[in-house]
């Protein structure tokens, strides 16, 4: 292990699960499997972009022939479709109950082959090397696995960590300009809840992430854009930030919901563009549900209104999007009553920030309050 990698170490719910942050990750494969070789569901855009450091990880691990599935990324690999194809390759392989499954990908691939882990036999060793900074900051760490279905956002799934995540910012390299927007909107999210100085750093570099991210083509990829910023201290400080919180509540009974902050009027949102065929990424669905709670919280009196400005001035520094067309109310209230948070007992727990550093998991809000900081014109 090189001496420069970050180590953060989890215990979830008996499950010992580590996240290496370092330039040569991926080569520390072989300590989380234990009977080798591994199989590996793999992005096909990410096999293409870097194909000799997927081989080098491979062959670091194993010297077998690698069994690889590639699968094209992006959320319309989340559904029970792609799930069965997974099932019925590993059938076909005979993939036995002490195999390892490794993920490697942005956030939808490690969701979807976490899932696969999780069922397949009952449970195999899964690990994921995400390839995103999404991944790397959220997605990956923490153990929920899930799919899309019946219109909702990750209905079906359940928790089950990897034993290592392994990140290497050499795969950001080749990362388009939207996927590193998307990835801010859950960086910056994580500063918001546990890290008020990593979100003073982001402000404070609101105006050179203007230029990387607030211009240009959203599918282009940017050169030059690991030594622009401290993207690796910055990566290392929002993954010490999540895994605190997964350590202190692994199956979100309490402090780990501070991690959906956005997410409620995000994956609602994010959900309903699919069905009406203007689809959000995930990173700009949660931006909008930022600056929507943090204008609720502000409008209460929760949260300093300067507080809520800075965090909408640098979501769209990055170039993100604040606010979105409203759906009908009836729509609206549908598409919240699916979140997969809400419980009999008590209904749907909101997330609303304090200010910078400090939210709150017990709120409510009501469908009318989301509607009125959205655009009210944009309903079908």
């Amino acid at each position: 292990m090189r001496d420069d990698s970050l180590i953060l170490n989890m215990q979830l719910a008996g499950h010992s699960s580590q996240f290496v942050l370092g330039p040569l990750a991926g080569l520390e494969l072989a300590r989380f499997v234990p009977a080798p070789p591994p199989v590996y569901i793999v992005d096909q855009t990410v096999r293409e972009l870097h194909p000799r450091w997927l081989e080098q990880i491979q062959e670091g691990c194993d010297h077998c022939e690698h069994r690889t599935l590639a699968l094209l990324g992006g959320e319309e690999v989340k559904t029970l479709q792609r799930l069965d194809e997974i099932y019925r390759w590993l059938a076909e392989i005979a993939l036995p109950r002490d195999a390892t499954l490794v993920a490697v990908g942005g956030g939808t691939i490690c969701d979807l082959a976490g899932l696969a882990a999780a069922t397949w036999r009952r449970g195999i060793n899964f690990v994921a090397i995400p390839t995103t900074l999404l991944a790397m900051v959220d997605a990956a760490i923490g153990g929920k696995t899930a799919v899309n279905t019946a219109g909702l956002k990750n209905p079906v799934g359940c928790f089950h960590p990897a034993a290592g995540i392994l990140a290497d910012c050499g795969f950001l390299t080749t990362l388009t300009r939207q996927a590193w927007r998307d990835g801010m909107a859950e960086l910056i999210k994580t500063a918001i809840i546990g890290d008020g100085p990593l979100f003073a750093d982001l402000y404070g570099s609101r105006s050179r992430l203007y230029k990387l991210l607030g211009e240009g083509d959203p599918g282009d990829p940017i050169p030059g854009v690991l030594g622009a910023l401290p993207w690796r201290d910055w990566i290392g400080r929002a993954a010490r930030i999540k895994v605190k919180v997964v350590n202190e509540d692994f199956h979100e009974k309490g402090p780990r919901r501070a991690l959906n902050l956005g997410h409620t009027v995000g994956h609602a949102l994010e959900a309903w563009s699919h069905e009406i065929g203007e689809p959000l990424s995930h990173g700009e669905a949660v931006a909008i549900g930022m600056a929507v709670v943090f204008r609720i919280a502000a409008e209460r009196g929760r949260c300093a209104l300067p507080e809520a400005v800075q965090v909408i001035e640098l979501l769209e520094a990055c170039g993100l999007p604040v606010s979105h067309p409203a759906p009908e109310l009836v729509e609206l209230r549908r598409l919240l009553s699916g979140d997969k948070k809400q419980s009999v007992r008590s209904g749907l727990r909101w997330v609303l920030p304090e200010r910078i550093g400090k939210v709150t998991t017990n709120a409510t809000v009501a469908a009318e309050e989301v509607r009125k900081w959205l655009d009210p014109h944009g309903g079908s």
